[in-house]
C-alpha cells in the first residue's frame, strides 16, 4: 500500500532508530553499512568505482579478487557492453557527426545527451569508465545551454576516448573542441583584441590550479598564444586555426620562451607546458582523491599519486590504480557523500525502475539539483558534502526514493515501471525479505544493528521469522526499498 509523504518521513526516522532523519546527511561517523564495507575491501572498492554496486558485480569481484576486478575495470574494452549499446541505439544523435547533429532541434540533442549519460551509468558494465567520464566532464565543465550540438562531439572526441588514457591527449582535444572554444569565448580571441577567458580557465581549472604558480602576465601571454583558435563550419570537426588573426610576436609562459613568427605551434606549446607541469599533477591528483577517497584526502596520498602521474607522463590508469590500492583509500570507508546524481543513478540500479518519459526524469533531476551538463560556471558541480547537505536536498532524495518505488509501481501511467518483485526472489520470512532488499540496495545484507529497524517495520514490530504473505509484500515491499534508499546508510559510502 502506498504511503503518504508525511507518513514516509515518519517511517524514515522510525526505521532508522538512533540514526534518524536529522542525521541523514550530516553524518559525522561511519554508518553501520560503511563499517560492513570496512570488513570487505571489495565492497568498499565497488562503492566508489561504480554508480551503486549490484549483487552480481560484488559476487564476481569477490570471486576474482580486488586487484583483478580493478584491472578489469581499468581495461573497459575487455568487457562486453553489448546490452548497454543496444539500449543506446534508441539515441542516434549521440553518434552523429557535427554537420548531421546540427540538423536536429537543440533540445532534442540535449535530451539525448542526458538520457545517454543516465543509460550508460545505469547499465554499462564499464562502471569505472562511466565514473571517469563524469569526472572529466566536471573537470572540463561546459554547460549545455546553447552548446548541446557541440557537446556531442566534445564527449565523443575529447572526453570519452581519453577518460582512462593520457591527460595530455585529452587536454589537446578539449582545447580544439568547438564546444570549449564557444563556451570560453576563444573563438573570438584575436591578436587585436585578446580574450583571456579560456587562458584563465586553462590555468586555474584545467591544469595548474589557482595556487599553481602562474601570474596575471602568464594569463595574458597564454591568451596571446591562443589567438586564432576558432570555429569554422567548413572543417570536419569545426576547429580552425586562423593565422591571419594570430599574434605572431614572441611570448613567455611560465618561464618558457615562445619564439616569434610561429602560428598554431604557440598554443600547442602552451598545452604541452601545462600538461607536464608538476602543479598540474598535484592539482588533478587531489581532485581524483577528493572524488574517490574523501573530501579532505590525506596529503600523503595526493603527493604519492602526483609522483605516479609524473613518472607515467600523465597516464591516468596508473594513477587510479595507485589510489585504489593505497592504504589511505582502504581507510576511507564511509567518508564520501553520494552527490544527487550518484543517488539517482544508484537508486535506478537498485530498483530496476525504468523511466519511459524524459520529462519525468528531467523533473526529478531538476529537484535533485544535479542535471547532467546543467552546471553553469566552468568549475563543474561541487564534489564535497557541504555543498549538498541541505534540507531541500534531503527532501528531494526522499521524494525521489518514493517516486522510484511507489509511483513507479502504480497501475496508472506514471512514465515509470519498477521491477521490485522480480529482484527479491521468493523470501518466506521478513528476515529473508529485508536481506533480499538490502542486497539490491547495498549489494550485501545489512549488519545486525542496521537490519533490526527494517525488520521491525516490515513485520509490524514482529521478528525476523514473521511469515511473508502476499498482503505483507503488497504493503511493505515498496516502502522497504524506499526507506533503505532514503536512509543515512545509503547516503554515505
Amino acid at each position: 500500500m502506498p504511503v503518504s509523504r508525511r507518513d514516509f518521513l515518519k517511517l524514515t526516522g522510525a526505521a532508522l532508530g538512533t540514526v534518524g532523519t536529522g542525521f541523514a546527511l550530516n553524518q559525522a561517523k561511519p554508518t553501520p553499512q560503511a563499517l560492513a564495507a570496512a570488513d570487505d575491501p571489495v565492497l568498499h572498492l565497488l562503492n566508489r568505482i561504480t554508480w551503486g554496486p549490484r549483487p552480481d558485480e560484488l559476487e564476481r569481484a569477490q570471486a576474482i579478487g580486488f586487484e583483478a576486478y580493478l584491472d578489469e575495470q581499468l581495461s573497459p574494452d575487455t568487457l562486453d557492453d553489448s546490452e548497454m549499446e543496444t539500449r543506446l541505439a534508441s539515441l542516434p544523435a549521440l553518434n552523429m557527426d557535427r554537420r548531421t547533429v546540427y540538423r536536429l532541434e537543440e533540445h532534442r540533442v540535449y535530451m539525448a545527451l542526458v538520457e545517454g549519460m543516465i543509460l550508460r551509468a545505469v547499465y554499462s558494465k564499464r562502471q569505472l569508465l562511466e565514473r571517469m567520464v563524469e569526472f572529466w566532464s566536471d573537470h572540463f565543465n561546459i554547460a549545455a545551454g546553447d552548446f548541446a550540438h557541440e557537446l556531442v562531439g566534445f564527449q565523443n572526441r575529447a572526453i570519452r576516448p581519453h577518460a582512462l588514457g593520457n591527460f595530455r591527449d585529452m587536454l589537446f582535444a578539449t582545447a580544439q573542441s568547438p564546444a570549449m572554444l564557444y563556451y570560453l569565448d576563444n573563438f573570438i580571441n584575436v591578436a587585436e583584441h585578446p580574450n583571456e577567458n579560456y587562458a584563465r580557465e586553462l590555468l586555474e581549472l584545467h591544469t595548474l590550479g589557482v595556487d599553481g604558480g602562474y601570474t596575471e602576465t602568464d594569463v595574458r601571454e597564454v591568451a596571446r598564444a591562443f589567438t586564432g583558435w576558432t570555429v569554422h563550419d567548413g572543417t570536419p570537426t569545426g576547429f580552425y586555426f586562423d593565422l591571419e588573426v594570430h599574434d605572431t610576436g614572441e611570448k613567455t609562459v611560465l618561464g618558457h620562451r615562445l619564439p616569434a613568427g610561429r602560428g598554431i605551434e604557440d598554443g600547442l606549446h602552451v598545452l604541452d607546458i601545462v600538461a607536464r607541469h608538476p602543479s598540474t599533477a598535484r592539482f588533478i591528483c587531489r581532485k581524483l582523491c577528493v572524488r574517490f577517497v574523501s573530501d579532505d584526502p590525506p596529503q600523503s596520498l595526493v603527493e604519492s599519486a602526483a609522483a605516479v602521474w609524473m613518472a607515467n607522463h600523465g597516464e591516468i590508469r596508473p594513477v587510479l590504480r595507485h589510489i585504489f590500492l593505497s592504504e589511505e583509500f582502504r581507510q576511507s570507508v564511509g567518508q564520501k557523500l553520494r552527490r544527487p546524481l550518484d543517488f539517482f543513478i544508484g537508486a535506478l540500479r537498485a530498483t530496476g525502475t525504468e523511466i519511459h518519459s524524459y520529462w519525468v526524469m528531467d523533473e526529478m533531476l531538476a529537484k535533485l539539483a544535479q542535471t547532467p551538463y546543467g552546471w553553469g560556471p566552468p568549475d563543474g558541480y561541487p564534489d564535497t558534502a557541504p555543498a549538498w547537505m541541505t534540507s531541500s536536498g534531503l527532501l528531494a532524495r526522499w521524494n525521489t526514493a518514493l517516486a522510484l518505488t511507489h509511483t513507479a509501481t502504480s497501475e496508472a501511467d506514471t512514465g515509470m515501471t519498477a521491477h521490485l518483485y522480480e529482484r527479491i526472489g521468493e523470501p518466506t520470512t521478513v528476515g529473508e525479505l529485508v536481506d533480499a532488499v538490502a542486497r539490491q540496495v547495498f549489494a550485501a545484507p545489512l549488519p545486525a544493528e542496521a537490519r533490526g529497524p527494517f525488520i521491525a517495520f516490515a513485520a509490524d514490530d514482529g521478528g525476523p521469522d514473521t511469515p511473508v504473505t502476499h498482503h505483507l509484500l503488497s504493503r511493505k515491499l515498496s516502502s522497504l526499498f524506499a526507506l533503505m534508499l532514503a536512509s543515512v546508510l545509503y547516503q554515505w559510502r
